[in-house]
This record gives C-alpha cells, sequence and structure tokens, in this order.
C-alpha cells in the first residue's frame, strides 16, 4: 500500500496530516492554476510565453513555500506584479478587440484567472490558522488582476478570424485589405516627403493587419539598414497591435514582457516607429518607419497615421 492510501500526507514543515487540509488545498489550487496557464500558452501568441511560463514558475515556487521550502512571496514580488499590471493596463493597449471578439488564449486565461482567484480565497482561509503571510495574499489577489490583462492583450493580438473588419470610406467589409494597398504607397511617399522636411532620409514600409508587406519605400540616401527595420517596425505593430514605443517600455528588465524581443525569429522591433493604422477603431494593419532617431522615427509614424485615418474618414 502506497503511503499516501490512507488519506494522510505530510509537508517539510507538516506531518502526518488529512490530505484536505487547507494546506493541500492551497497547493492543488496552485497547481491548477499552473496547469492553465500553460494551456492558454498552447493556444495564446508566442509573443505572451514569457510572461506566462514566468508565471508558471513563480506559482511552483510558492507551492514550494507552502510546503515549507525557502520563501518566495515578498513585498518586492508583490510590487513587480503592480507594475506590470500597470504597464499591460496602458491606454490604448487595453481597448477592447471589439464587438465582443475573444480569443481561445484570452478564454483559457481567463480560466486561470478564476482559479488564481480560488487560490487566495484558500490563502485567506488558511491564513486563520497561521502558515500563509500577508505577502502571499497579497501576491496572489495581484496575480489575477495580471493574468485578467494578460488575457485582454491576448484578445487584441488574437482576434477571431471571422469578426468584425474594418471599412474604408464607406467599401463594403471584406475590401479592406485592397483599399490598404491602394492608398499604401501614398502614405508611405507622404511620410518620406515630411521626413525631408525635417532634414531626414527615411524608410516607410506598410503591413496589411496579418502582418504581411504591403508597400515599401526608401528615400534616395535612407541607410539600407533602415529597410529591415521599418519593415520589422511595421510588423511589430500589425502583430501585437501597439505602437512599438509601448513595446519598448514593456520588454525592459522586469516588464511584463520581458524577452519578447527574442521571439518571433527576431522580426520584433522594441523601439519608436511603429505604428498599428486603424478604421473606425479596428487595426487594418501597420506603418513603419526608420532612419532617425527613435524619437523622431515615432513622430513621423504617428504623423502618417493621423493622416492616413483624415483620408479615410
Amino acid at each position: 500500500m502506497g503511503a499516501g492510501d490512507s488519506g494522510r500526507s505530510g509537508t517539510k514543515t507538516r506531518r502526518n496530516i488529512p490530505k484536505d487540509s487547507p494546506v493541500f488545498e492551497l497547493i492543488g489550487t496552485l497547481e491548477e492554476c499552473a496547469g492553465m496557464l500553460a494551456l492558454a500558452q498552447l493556444k495564446a501568441p508566442q509573443a505572451l510565453s514569457p510572461i506566462l511560463e514566468e508565471l508558471q514558475g513563480n506559482l511552483a515556487a510558492l507551492s514550494g513555500e507552502m510546503a515549507g521550502e525557502g520563501r518566495f512571496a515578498t513585498a518586492e514580488r508583490v510590487a513587480r506584479l503592480e507594475n506590470a499590471i500597470g504597464s499591460l493596463n496602458e491606454q490604448p493597449l487595453m481597448e477592447q478587440a471589439g464587438d465582443g471578439v475573444r480569443s481561445e488564449g484570452g478564454a483559457a486565461l481567463d480560466i486561470a484567472r478564476a482559479v488564481a482567484r480560488r487560490a487566495e480565497r484558500k490563502a485567506v482561509a488558511m491564513s486563520s490558522v497561521g502558515g500563509v503571510s500577508r505577502d502571499v495574499i497579497a501576491w496572489l489577489n495581484r496575480l489575477s488582476d495580471l493574468i485578467g490583462a494578460v488575457a485582454r492583450l491576448c484578445d487584441r493580438t488574437q482576434a477571431a478570424p471571422n469578426g468584425p473588419r474594418a471599412t474604408l470610406a464607406g467599401a463594403p467589409a471584406g475590401t479592406a485589405d485592397a483599399g490598404l494597398c491602394g492608398m499604401a504607397s501614398g502614405l508611405c511617399a507622404q511620410v518620406i516627403a515630411k521626413a525631408r522636411e525635417e532634414g531626414l532620409q527615411v524608410v516607410a514600409a506598410v503591413c496589411d493587419a496579418g502582418g504581411n508587406l504591403v508597400c515599401l519605400m526608401r528615400d534616395d540616401d535612407a541607410y539600407l539598414a533602415s529597410i529591415d527595420v521599418a519593415m520589422g517596425k511595421a510588423y511589430t505593430s500589425a502583430a501585437l497591435k501597439m505602437d512599438t514605443c509601448q513595446v519598448g517600455r514593456m520588454v525592459q528588465p522586469g516588464g511584463p514582457l520581458y524577452g519578447l524581443q527574442q521571439t518571433n525569429g527576431g522580426r520584433i522591433v522594441a523601439f519608436g516607429g511603429g505604428v498599428p493604422l486603424k478604421v473606425d477603431g479596428c487595426i487594418i494593419g501597420a506603418l513603419g518607419v526608420s532612419g532617425g532617431t527613435p524619437e523622431q522615427d515615432a513622430a513621423l509614424a504617428q504623423w502618417g497615421a493621423e493622416n492616413f485615418l483624415k483620408k479615410v474618414k
């Protein structure tokens, strides 16, 4: 007969206790949450893997603390989660995908969030008999908020393929991509002309909502290296549905998406110059600009996006 067949077990600090004891209830719930995060990782965009893997490791470490191993939950780790939540909740990052569009990864993360909330309740219940610090409860509280924020990011970056599509200047739904192709060359030319007024020679690139290159233009004296960078910026904005300036802040050490720039075959660019192109709040593509400083490229890209929006209204 196995040692646990009697319905009793133990941890490093607790011996021969029932398997339905509060400590095992909490550890089991933490393991369930980690499992849901692993499932969500299989369904979510690859770009979200670093943060989901880190959270799974954190849950394993917290389970170890509950079993009597080294301390994991600290005020510093609580503060790190708070910083990550603040970054993810920045506008317009957390705008909804629109009209109820959801993703498989986002749905799996919503379940993980619910399990994290249950773990928090288990921790509060266990705290009445000791063995759970205030930092553990605070960390679990922030964990569920962070998972919810990642779920919304997942929805934005993995919108349902049959969801609502943008229309250009009254064109019927389904012709948005064709309209983008027709306007991309004019947009790139305008950005290059604007850059010349500021004494810059740049490369401008436009991709569609799927990250596929639609148009690329290089000023005569622009750096050859700017070609790949401009395309990378456009791809990054389309793939993550956000300004590359935001990406740059989020991939810093300690940020919620630290290590993101190492994914997607090196195509992720984490500095200014890439912006989504939107029509009626829907992203139909992205613009990338390279040739100046990150600040100059970001300003030119923002100008181009605003000029594009004026022309399609």
